[in-house]
């Protein structure tokens, strides 16, 4: 017959008591109390919790200063924007009123130009109607040069001389015919004589004779001082038309052309200066310097 065995109670089978529970906890919590590696370890903590509450606190501070600092800076910024806009609108303003001034001197200049080859123009014309004028009196004048001035000389003297020097050229010249005579002032002893007569006829009839006395003759036989005196010593007796000073020094620069440029023929008729470059050219009319001038940069004739 079977045996009916019961195991034997284990003791680790056995439920631990409430007691015995209690005494376990409080072992382990005076063990980890008293445990050196767990005290060290909470000490950091501490540590570093207050350190980071100090460098929050700093960092507040310096967040503040920066925020009033960067307040303080915009300030100044805007303070010199705004000086320096008003320094520019000012320099602007500056400017406009210069470049207006600028405008204005611009127009008065151009005003002035205007006015000035206006001017120039109105000078021109009646500086030609003073030459007209001058030209139309001396219309029937005569210059005469290299007679000798006498000593005591009157106007009835050189009425006298200039008689003579009529019957040489086969013109019949009176007092009457004598509106004015008179010497003109010069660098030489020997000063021109002027001769206006009562026509204009009887000057031209004169310096006719005087081209048609001197045509073909020899240099030393043309109309000359002895002709008149042969107490002279002998000059060679020029006349011409009476002109103006205008006139005059055109006829000067005229015959320097001449001279330098090939041309046969220089003379004067009615006041009038001409050139030409032989026979079968024809004459050329110089009013002025310009004419001349024109003629050097032109094919000859």
């Amino acid at each position: 017959m079977p045996l009916k065995r019961t195991p034997p109670v284990s003791p680790v089978s056995k439920t631990p008591t409430e007691s015995t529970r209690s005494a376990i906890l409080f072992a382990s919590t005076k063990k980890q109390s008293e445990s050196p590696l767990l005290h060290c370890e909470s000490e950091p903590d501490l540590h570093t919790l207050s350190a980071n509450i100090t460098e929050r606190n700093k960092k507040r501070k310096f967040d503040g200063e920066t925020s009033d600092t960067l307040v303080v800076l915009k300030e100044m910024f805007s303070s010199f924007s705004n000086e320096q806009k008003n320094r520019f609108q000012d320099l602007q303003a500056s400017i406009d009123l210069m470049s207006n001034k600028y405008d204005e001197f611009l127009s008065k200049i151009a005003y002035l130009e205007k006015e000035r080859q206006s001017d120039k123009l109105i000078i021109k014309e009646l500086e030609d109607k003073l030459e007209t004028l001058e030209r139309k009196s001396r219309g029937v004048g005569i210059e005469i040069r290299n007679i000798p001035k006498q000593k005591g000389e009157t106007k009835d003297t050189l009425v006298g001389e200039i008689s003579k020097l009529g019957e040489i050229l086969n013109v019949d010249i009176k007092t009457s015919n004598i509106k004015d005579i008179y010497r003109l002032k010069s660098k030489d002893s020997s000063d021109p004589i002027v001769v206006d007569f009562t026509t204009v006829l009887l000057k031209e009839k004169v310096l006719k004779s005087v081209k048609t006395f001197n045509k073909n003759k020899q240099k030393g036989i043309k109309l000359n001082t002895t002709h008149l005196s042969s107490s002279y010593s002998q000059k060679p007796i020029f006349i011409s038309e009476a002109l103006t000073h205008k006139t005059q020094r055109l006829y000067y620069l005229a015959r320097q052309f001449r001279k330098s440029h090939g041309y046969s023929f220089c003379w004067t008729a009615n006041g009038i200066v001409y050139l030409k470059y032989n026979e079968d050219s024809s004459h050329i009319r110089i009013n002025n310097d310009a004419d001349l001038e024109k003629l050097r940069n032109t094919v000859k004739p």
